[in-house]
């Protein structure tokens, strides 16, 4: 716990108070810059400090809507610790309602400084790969644990990411295995239902250990996770409600607050407390129209039907039907109606037994 003085870019912390300042962000070829909102929350007594961040995906805004209804000045007068506030970091992307910057083609989310390829790519660091360099010193300077709010597709339930801890060394597995039951209280505190991240060599493969709590985790090595808050480019209110008391929870189990546990609202869930893996799918085998039998939050057994699939003269294609090849939890249906070949038609939730710390792929 660092408990001196809190600063990220013009913000300063101040016991008992909420402040408000902005992180230098890109410059923009018209004048100024897409300075980054931040605001602290500071409490009167020492304890952790919790980062939060939202809207790295400019369509997804349900976060800035949780953080400003989480931080307000009753709060530091009761908090322990501090709370470091960026609730966009994608302006660019919020004003025109879009995933990406547009100054920048990457992903945002797959830029953050962390363990990089084994290759001889040469080539310059993007604008946001920049500005995400400067973000993760931040991090490393001030966040005890950390949470990045996301949204998902237009229909889909509220849940959270866990992400699986890679290492390089076995005589960091002991320290590691101590941060993996560090990090599944946390994610217990908050009290979505959770879903472990793709295989590690998938999560590899589209590079979510350069996301911004897959850096954190698997580089700083600070509890970390990403909570997805239900459908993209509105605010769903019961899941963003569930979520401000998800984040005191969060806190309490910290330190941070004092006071009573608040009992999480009925939320989608599997009907059971077994382990489950994030995995899109089932497929589309053909090109086609779909006709959803199933909504977010529904639980499938082996065979279920997700969607029938039709020509535009609506004739069954193949056997009319995608179906899941396990027992299934729906978490979200991909937006739209079409069906491409290999392409996934919804992201779902399946069994999951592997170990949540494991050796760097191939290292």
């Amino acid at each position: 716990m660092r408990r001196l003085e809190i600063a990220v870019g013009s913000c300063i912390g101040s016991p008992g108070r909420l402040t408000y300042g902005a992180f230098p962000g890109i410059d923009l070829p018209t004048g100024g810059s897409d300075a980054l909102a931040v605001i602290i929350a500071q409490g009167l007594r020492d304890g952790p400090t919790l980062w939060l961040t939202a809207n790295i995906h400019g369509n997804e805004v349900a976060g800035i809507s949780a953080i400003h209804r989480l931080l307000d000045q009753a709060l530091c007068a009761r908090m322990s610790g501090a709370i470091v506030a960026i609730p966009s970091l994608n302006p660019a992307g919020l004003r025109t309602n879009r995933r990406h910057p547009y100054y920048d083609d990457r992903d945002p989310n797959r830029t953050y400084p962390g363990f990089k390829k084994d290759d001889d790519e040469r080539r310059e660091l993007s604008v946001y790969e920049r500005l995400s360099a400067r973000l993760l010193d931040m991090l490393r300077a001030s966040a005890d644990l950390y949470l990045d709010l996301h949204c998902a597709s237009l229909l889909s339930v509220g849940f959270s990411i866990r992400d699986r801890i890679l290492y390089k060394k076995q005589e960091d597995v002991k320290q590691l295995e101590a941060l993996s039951a560090k990090l599944d209280e946390m994610v217990e505190a908050f009290g979505f239902p959770a879903v472990v991240e793709f295989r590690s060599k998938t999560y590899l493969a589209r590079e979510l250990h350069r996301s911004t709590t897959g850096a954190a985790l698997q580089e700083l090595r600070i509890p970390a996770f990403t909570v997805e808050l239900g459908p993209h480019t509105m605010v769903d209110r019961a899941i963003v409600d569930a979520c401000v008391i998800g984040l005191r929870n969060v806190m309490r189990w910290a330190g941070m607050l004092h006071d009573d546990i608040e009992t999480m609202p009925a939320l989608p869930s599997p009907p059971d407390k077994r382990r489950r893996r994030r995995e899109d799918g089932p497929y589309a085998p053909a090109t086609g129209l779909l006709d959803f039998c199933v909504k977010p939050g529904d639980y499938m057994k082996e065979g279920g039907a997700v969607a029938r699939i039709a020509d535009l003269w609506g004739r069954p294609v193949g056997s009319g039907a995608i179906s899941v090849s396990a027992d299934t939890w729906i978490i979200g249906l991909e937006d739209g109606a079409l069906a491409y070949p290999g392409a996934a038609i919804a992201h779902i939730g399946v069994l999951e037994d592997g170990s949540l710390v494991e050796p760097w792929p191939d290292s």
